[in-house]
């Protein structure tokens, strides 16, 4: 049986429950209640249906097309888990699911790693992926990093369902400061098109309650990136060094906000690249901070 251990990290203002399953954030409390996003309550939960609640996703996160992965001169193929065409979150081999090693642990700070075999997930490279829960006034960060001895592809992303409400998805109005957008077609992999957000559904820059059609990565421009109020009075504010936000507002039990790059990236040149090269590190800060309005 696949082995759990559920930590803490906070306590008074904000304080976060997180499971090495996935590294996932299991539970955020405010104020000493907890509910405000989706939650697994059993491992297994987290290794089926609702394996991404809150999870890590990756190491390549949201589509690829054609479950192919191009790295250099070769294209990696991959086992399809959408319309059995695409890829999404890297699949069955993806990290969501994996145990992750608890690497540190202090009064404010909880990191994870995990190490992943070259091709043991159908992508190139010995790796060492990490994550850092931190707590910060009002909030916590999480922040990813990334090594790896060969070329390779990285695209790390949390993906927590919010329900500030804590009764999922309505009575949400979310902010995205977004100029513009990736048109997808019918598999859900962008069609390399940017588009202005002026004028449709996904022009969000003044806080409004999503479209349950929307399931898009926006271009982001500003900071703070995201800002979720409920109509209870309790405000989420995401500021990230990410180049791209997926909402996914079409699920009951909240809204999937996952600052990443942006989906699909290597078959699509004039978008921000995912490869990691041996040598580099990929990092990702984002920030959450609540607040009541």
């Amino acid at each position: 049986m696949t082995q759990n251990r559920i930590l803490t990290l906070g306590e008074d203002d904000v304080g976060l429950e997180i499971w090495t399953i996935g590294a996932r954030l299991n539970d955020v409390r405010i104020g000493g209640e907890g509910g405000h996003l989706a939650r697994c309550e059993t491992v297994e939960d987290a290794l089926g249906a609702k394996k991404n609640y809150g999870a890590v996703v990756g190491p390549v996160a949201n589509r690829l097309a054609r479950a192919e992965a191009p790295v250099g001169g070769t294209v990696h193929k991959l086992v399809p888990n959408e319309n059995g065409r695409t890829i999404c979150h890297s699949g069955a081999k993806g990290v969501n699911t994996k145990t992750w090693e608890v690497t540190r642990e202090t009064e404010d700070t909880l990191e994870l790693s995990l190490s992943i075999a070259d091709g043991a997930d159908d992508f190139p490279g010995n790796r060492r992926l990490s994550v850092r829960y931190g707590l910060v006034p009002q909030g916590f960060s999480v922040a990813f990093e990334a090594v790896t001895d060969a070329p390779t592809l990285v695209n790390l992303a949390l993906h927590p369902y919010w329900s500030l409400n804590r009764t999922g998805r309505e009575g949400q109005r979310i902010e995205v400061s977004a100029d513009r957008y990736l048109p997808i077609d019918a598999d859900k992999i962008p069609t390399g098109d940017i588009a202005s957000v002026d004028g449709t559904i996904f022009d969000l820059r003044k806080a409004k309650e999503p479209s349950h059609e929307i399931d898009h990565n926006f271009c982001l421009s500003d900071a703070p990136a995201v800002r979720l109020v409920a109509d209870s009075g309790l405000v989420l504010e995401i500021e990230t060094d990410a180049p791209g936000l997926q909402l996914y507002a079409g699920s009951p039990v909240g809204l999937a906000i996952e600052p990443q790059h942006w989906p699909d990236a290597p078959h699509h040149e004039a978008f921000p690249s995912i490869l990691l090269q041996r040598g580099e590190t990929y990092r990702q800060l984002s920030t959450y901070r609540f607040s009541r309005s």
